[in-house]
C-alpha cells in the first residue's frame, strides 16, 4: 500500500468534501464542504491544507484557511500578518494507528512565519496540538445579561452603508471580506469613543440565544460598555452577551465569567493572543457555533 501525506489542491477538492461528507458529518452537504476551499478573502491561496493519500485515494484530510490581517491598534501601530486556520480534521479509521494524523498536523505547521489557529468545539486532538506546540490562546470568556433599560448615550449603527461611513480602511477591508459571512457587524460609539464589532449570533442549549464576539477594534472600549451593550442588544428572551478573555479588557470583579468547554489554542512566533479573533475562520465558513 502507497500512503503519502501531501499538499491539498484543486483537484483534491471533490475528493475532500466527499469524505467529510460521508465520514465526518453527513449533515453537512458536499456543497458546504466546498466553502472551506472557495473563501472569498484571499485569491492566492497557497494550498487547502492537507492531504492523506493512500492507493489513489483521499482518506484523511485536515484544512488550513489562510488570511492576510491587519493587526495592532493605534497606539501600537498596525502591521500584516499571515494567519492559517485550522479546519477539519480527520483520518479514516483504516488508517489510524500509523501516526499519519500527527503526520498531517506537523504538514500544516511547516512555515513557521504564518500564526495558526484552532477553534475547534472538540476534545479530541487538543492532547496532540499541545504535544507539538500549541499554546493555549483562551480558556475562559465572560458573560453579561440584561439588566435595565437601553441608555441613549449608546449609539449603535447596524446597517452596513452607516457603518462603512464610520469606518477606518482596515475595518472597511474587513466588512468586504465578511460581507456574505453569517455575522453581525455593529458600529459602537459613546462619549466620544468608538468600535466595530462583530457577533455571532446563535441559538444554544435551552434555546438561549448568544451574541458572541467574534472581534471588536477596541477591547477597553467593548469591556467599558458591555453591560449598557447587552441592555442594547439583547430580547426579553433567554439570551447572553459573551466573549473570550483576550478579546477584552478585564471586566469588573462582579461580571460572570466560565472556564470554555475545550481551550482556544494559537503557535505563533510574532502574534499576541490579544490581536487573534475570530474571523477568517471556519466558523463564519462552515456557519458554526462558537462552542
Amino acid at each position: 500500500m502507497s500512503t503519502v501525506i501531501r499538499a491539498a489542491g484543486p483537484a483534491d477538492v471533490d475528493a475532500i468534501c466527499t469524505l467529510l461528507h460521508s465520514k465526518m458529518n453527513s449533515k453537512f452537504p458536499v456543497e458546504r464542504w466546498r466553502r472551506l476551499m472557495s473563501y472569498p478573502w484571499l485569491e492566492d491561496k497557497p494550498d487547502y491544507g492537507v492531504v492523506v493519500e493512500s492507493d489513489g485515494r483521499i482518506l484523511g484530510y485536515t484544512g488550513l484557511i489562510y488570511s492576510e490581517r491587519m493587526i495592532g491598534d493605534e497606539q501600537r501601530g498596525f502591521r500584516k500578518e499571515r494567519f492559517a486556520s485550522m479546519s477539519s480534521w480527520y483520518l479514516d479509521k483504516s488508517l489510524r494507528g500509523r501516526g499519519l494524523g500527527k503526520g498531517m498536523l506537523l504538514a500544516t505547521m511547516e512555515d513557521t512565519s504564518l500564526t495558526y489557529t484552532i477553534f475547534t468545539n472538540s476534545s479530541k486532538p487538543i492532547g496532540i496540538v499541545k504535544a507539538l506546540g500549541y499554546q493555549v490562546l483562551d480558556d475562559r470568556r465572560y458573560h453579561w445579561h440584561r439588566s435595565g433599560a437601553a441608555s441613549s448615550a449608546l449609539v449603535l449603527t447596524r446597517d452596513i452603508d452607516g457603518i462603512r461611513e464610520r469606518a477606518t480602511a482596515v475595518q472597511r477591508q474587513i466588512l468586504d471580506d465578511m460581507q456574505i459571512m453569517p455575522v453581525t457587524p455593529i458600529f459602537l460609539e459613546i462619549d466620544g469613543r468608538e468600535a466595530l464589532l462583530f457577533l455571532s449570533i446563535k441559538s444554544k442549549g435551552e434555546d438561549v440565544q448568544w451574541y458572541d464576539l467574534l472581534y471588536t477594534s477596541d477591547a477597553d472600549l467593548f469591556t467599558d460598555c458591555a453591560p449598557l451593550l447587552a441592555n442594547s442588544l439583547l430580547p426579553d428572551t433567554p439570551s447572553v452577551l459573551a466573549a473570550d478573555s483576550r478579546l477584552i479588557r478585564t471586566p469588573p470583579a462582579d461580571t460572570i465569567c466560565e472556564l470554555l468547554p475545550v481551550e482556544r489554542h494559537f503557535l505563533s512566533q510574532s502574534v499576541e493572543p490579544r490581536d487573534i479573533d475570530f474571523l477568517y475562520s471556519e466558523l463564519q465558513l462552515l456557519d458554526l457555533k462558537l462552542d
